[in-house]
């Protein structure tokens, strides 16, 4: 019985109501009055409680918000912000290049700047070359070079119908995971690579243009000698800059990895005098 009647104290306690009242100062005329109890305190109380979690919960879920708390920052966002920092470093590079180059420009035009020039310098002792005769060290050395060069793949010996005979190098170590079909826009060949390996140019020539793809990778394209443009696509740090003259087997850049660590095959195509060619054709892979 007097657990039974505690009980009761307690439930009757909680469910007591105040009264709060405001009341005129002067007049001492009640202006508004509100009853209140535990109870119904400890309810409103919860049903605040739940109502900000919900808004809370959906400021964090269904806004940016969220990526401001740590752990809710995705892999993609993060790879997405490093892509764009890496981009903004090579345009601010690259502009700052230009500035440079623009100064220097406008010093040679306005004079400030002298051309480099070659000063002759008079001789008192004039040497007929009739008069020298070459020593047999000179000679020697002459049948020396003559017969390195017969293997140099920087000079181009024409062929039978007087066309130059063009020897390409290899641009990256690995092997064809692609081959060339261009009824499918597939106008080059990809070649499976280890990470970060250097893609190099396959002739000499002349960067033309460099520049970033949309799947986050870049590209950079080589101006050959009888209409022959090579690019390379799928790479990382790239090494050169529009205008530089490269030479065979430089390296223009290296492979790219994405974001677990693997390596994406590098496109090499081949054009020559605007069409696409088969890259196996003339590269020994």
């Amino acid at each position: 019985m007097a657990k039974k009647k505690r009980g009761k104290t307690f439930w009757q306690h909680i469910r007591f109501q105040y009264k709060l009242s405001i009341l005129n100062e002067k007049t001492l005329e009640e202006v508004w009055a509100y009853k209140l109890s535990l109870l119904s305190a400890f309810w409103a109380g919860l049903a605040l409680f739940i109502f900000a979690v919900l808004i809370v919960s959906t400021l964090i879920v269904y806004t940016p918000i969220k990526n401001f708390l740590p752990g809710y920052l995705d892999v993609k966002a993060r790879n997405d912000i490093q892509n764009n920092a890496l981009r903004l470093d090579s345009l601010e590079e690259q502009i700052s290049n230009q500035d440079k180059y623009l100064a220097n420009l406008k010093g040679v035009l306005r004079g400030d700047i002298k051309l480099d020039s070659i000063s002759v310098i008079d001789s008192l002792i004039s040497v007929s070359p009739e008069n020298v005769k070459a020593s047999k060290a000179e000679l020697a050395y002459r049948a020396q070079y003559e017969e390195d060069e017969k293997y140099n793949l920087s000079i181009q010996p024409k062929s039978s119908n007087g066309e130059k005979s063009i020897v390409f190098t290899r641009p990256v170590k690995g092997v064809i995971s692609q081959n060339f079909n261009p009824s499918i826009k597939q106008f080059g060949i990809a070649v499976a690579a280890n990470a970060n390996s250097p893609v190099m140019s396959v002739l000499e020539g002349n960067v033309i243009q460099t520049g970033y793809l949309p799947n986050g990778t870049e590209f950079i394209q080589v101006q050959h000698t009888d209409g022959y443009i090579s690019i390379y696509k799928n790479c990382s740090r790239i090494l050169k800059s529009p205008g530089d003259n490269v030479h065979a087997g430089e390296a223009l850049g290296t492979t790219a990895t994405s974001s677990d660590k693997k390596s994406i095959p590098v496109i090499i195509e081949i054009w020559y005098k605007g069409k696409p060619v088969n890259p196996s054709q003339y590269i020994v892979f």
